[in-house]
This record gives C-alpha cells, sequence and structure tokens, in this order.
C-alpha cells in the first residue's frame, strides 16, 4: 500500500518545483510581450505595492506560529532602517501613488478596494485566515498576469474552492477501498499526463520567439485570416467576437484602457496592422489579458479566457509547425533539384 501511495505520488506530480521556477519568469515575461507600455507601467507599480502588502500579512503569520526573524521581516526591517537604498523595493510604491479605479466590490475587504486607502494588506490573523482573497485582488493589472497562468504554473485554487473539493472527494468516498484506490490511480495518471502535456506546452511557447518564421511578415492576409478562423469559430471565442458593451459592463472603460476583440483583430488583418504570427498572437494576448483583468483571475470569464488562450496557443504553435515543416521541404527540394541539375550539367 505504502509503494502504490509513493507511486500514485510520483506520477501525480511529474513536474518537479524547480522547473516550475525556472519556466514561471519567462512564462510571465511572454505574456506581457503584448502588452502597451501604460500597463506595463501600471503593472510595475501594482506589483511593487502588492509585494510590500504581501511582505506585511506573511510576517504576521510568521510570528502568530512562532517564526521570529523570518525572511520577511529581515527584508522589511532592511527597508525600513534605510540600509538597502540599492534594492528596487526600497522605493516602492505606497498605495496613494497608484491611480486606482473608484469602485466598490462588495465581497472584498476593505483593505483590498480598489483605491481603498494607504492600508492596502489585513492586519489582524482572524481576517487574513476569515477571507480568500488577498492583496493581488485590489490590483486589477497585476491580478490579470497571475490569472492568464494555466497549469501547472496556475495559482492554487482558494481555501472555499480547496474546502469543497476535500468535502466531494469525502461525499464519495462510499465505495470500497480496491474500487477507489484503483479509480484514484486512473485519475493521478490521467492528471500527471495533462500536467506533462501542459508543460510542455509552455516550453514550446517560449521556444515560439527564436523562429523566424514566427516573426516573418506575411506578402497577403490569408494565412492569417484562415488562423483567424480557426480560433474565432472555436467554442470559447463567443465572447471574444465582438467589442464589450459598456453600458452591460458598468466600470470598463474605467478599468480597461486598450479594449480590443476578434472582429477588430480580423480588421487589422485585413488593413495590414497585423502581417505575422507574432502579431495576431500579441492581439489576442490582450485580448486576454483585459478580461482577466476586468472580471477576476477567479471568475466563471477568466476560466473560459484559460480555454480560450490555451486553443489559441496551440493553434499558433500547429501553424508555426506547418510552416516550419513546409520551410524544410521546401528547401530539401531545392537541394535536390540543385543537386540533379549538376549531375545533368557533369552529364553533358
Amino acid at each position: 500500500k505504502q509503494k502504490s501511495e509513493t507511486t500514485m505520488s510520483a506520477s501525480s506530480n511529474p513536474i518537479s518545483e524547480e522547473d516550475r521556477r525556472t519556466i514561471l519568469p519567462p512564462t510571465l515575461y511572454r505574456l506581457t510581450e503584448a502588452l502597451p507600455k501604460t500597463e506595463l507601467d501600471v503593472i510595475i507599480r501594482e506589483a511593487r505595492a502588492c509585494e510590500t502588502a504581501l511582505e506585511k500579512e506573511i510576517e504576521l503569520l510568521e510570528r502568530e506560529i512562532g517564526i521570529e526573524g523570518g525572511p520577511n521581516s529581515k527584508k522589511r526591517k532592511l527597508n525600513d532602517d534605510g540600509n538597502n537604498n540599492n534594492d528596487e523595493s526600497s522605493t516602492i510604491d505606497s498605495p496613494e501613488q497608484l491611480v486606482e479605479p473608484s469602485m466598490t466590490i462588495p465581497t472584498l475587504p476593505t483593505p483590498y478596494q480598489p483605491g481603498g486607502g494607504v492600508i492596502n494588506y489585513l492586519e489582524t490573523i482572524e481576517e487574513i485566515l476569515g477571507t480568500d482573497f488577498s492583496p493581488p485582488d485590489r490590483y486589477f493589472t497585476v491580478s490579470a498576469l497571475l490569472g492568464r497562468l494555466r497549469i501547472p504554473l496556475k495559482l492554487p485554487a482558494t481555501t472555499s474552492a480547496a474546502a469543497a473539493e476535500a468535502a466531494a472527494i469525502a461525499a464519495a468516498g462510499t465505495k470500497t477501498t480496491v474500487v477507489k484506490s484503483k479509480k484514484e490511480e486512473m485519475e493521478a495518471e490521467k492528471k500527471a499526463k495533462q500536467i506533462k502535456l501542459s508543460f510542455e506546452k509552455q516550453q514550446a511557447l517560449l521556444t515560439l520567439d527564436q523562429n523566424d518564421l514566427y516573426h516573418k511578415e506575411h506578402t497577403d492576409t490569408t494565412t492569417l485570416l484562415a488562423l483567424w478562423k480557426r480560433i474565432s469559430s472555436h467554442r470559447t471565442s463567443a465572447v471574444f467576437r465582438k467589442p464589450v458593451d459598456p453600458a452591460l459592463a458598468p466600470g470598463y472603460k474605467e478599468r480597461i484602457l486598450f479594449p480590443i476583440d476578434l472582429s477588430l483583430i480580423r480588421k487589422m488583418i485585413v488593413c495590414r496592422m497585423i502581417k505575422s504570427y507574432a502579431g495576431f498572437h500579441r492581439c489576442v494576448g490582450l485580448i486576454c489579458h483585459n478580461c482577466v483583468k476586468f472580471n477576476g483571475r477567479e471568475s466563471d470569464y477568466s476560466a473560459l479566457t484559460r480555454d480560450f488562450e490555451d486553443n489559441v496557443d496551440e493553434k499558433v504553435l500547429e501553424a508555426v509547425r506547418n510552416a516550419t515543416a513546409a520551410a524544410a521541404e521546401a528547401t530539401a527540394a531545392t537541394s535536390v533539384t540543385a543537386a540533379a541539375t549538376d549531375v545533368a550539367g557533369h552529364g553533358s
């Protein structure tokens, strides 16, 4: 039994923590490539303010469980004493320096409300443990970046979601141990395979930028429009085909600075503003960023966005692979023709 449990544990986690940490920074960087400079500036300012809030809450939790002088409290002491002036975090933006939307979200604690004031963190253990939310939920732009991460890089589920999953597992535990064990083993193997394939796709996406055909400008619109059609006809793309109506989405204009949708991308292809797979890919990335930013990273729309972007990534990877194979075949055919001509020339 112990051997079986060990095998299941290993097979359900085919990607090591080191692998995740290695691929996370370049993946986050890739997700920002589509964003305008103004949006990137907002992410940087929000990330700094968010980091200070997280450090304060982590330090409070460390003290509660008896960890005094942990890495977070040491870092904060350095900043407070002014002995770390070369550290970028010593010039962290405070909440009042950020331009935040003026809106109230009933589910968020007051310090996590957009524009909620200087205090952007919870000050008691009870408050921290009593909510599913955290400082990133105050900052829509940085939260959107995190919300686009997919397995195996996706953030853990919230406390209530994890509790609901545990309750469902407990409620289902009425079958015999043997049957349950077999079913769990099969599910673990399936999940491990999905995680491995997803990780390999993330690696493939990171190598796209090194492929000349990904950046090559097409001489006409045929290929890109065909790619647009394949993506636009997918079941997950329905909500992205037309512009968002601000009348049906209060606060959209205030929060989303660069609205874009699939119909606009088609127009950009036709008028030759988008000429490459890379340009197309980045514009679709902005659609995804906007959706997660407006709806929140744990919303149903954001879950749909992750599925939509996963399909887009797969279609772009497939298009580049096909283009690469076609180029290789053309090169090989040219070489064969040249060799045959050379042989014929010597024969005559």
